[in-house]
């Protein structure tokens, strides 16, 4: 990941998700109700997908972009990535 702003963004989401991780880790200690604990884990596994889905397009925009890409070319690759990102979400 050679995008530094990538990059730090990418491990703030996952701290994120170990401290959620963490709290649910407390809810099962504490004898928490199986609906409280089964939202906890879907609200992770959305975290998940999404951390998934913003590697995957700024992977693909640095990826698929060169400096010597003409403006309407760019425009393409750009629309191709919101079109996939859009299909998984």
């Amino acid at each position: 990941m050679p995008n530094t702003k990538v990059q730090e963004e990418v491990l703030n989401r996952l701290r994120n998700v170990k401290g959620h991780v963490a709290g649910i880790e407390r809810m099962v200690g504490d004898n928490a109700q199986c609906k409280d604990v089964l939202l906890q884990l879907l609200a992770i596994r959305s975290s998940i997908e999404k951390i998934g889905i913003f590697i995957l397009e700024n992977n693909a925009a640095d990826c698929l972009m060169s400096e010597n890409i003409p403006p309407e070319e760019k425009e393409k690759v750009n629309q191709l990535i919101k079109n996939i990102v859009a299909f998984l979400k």
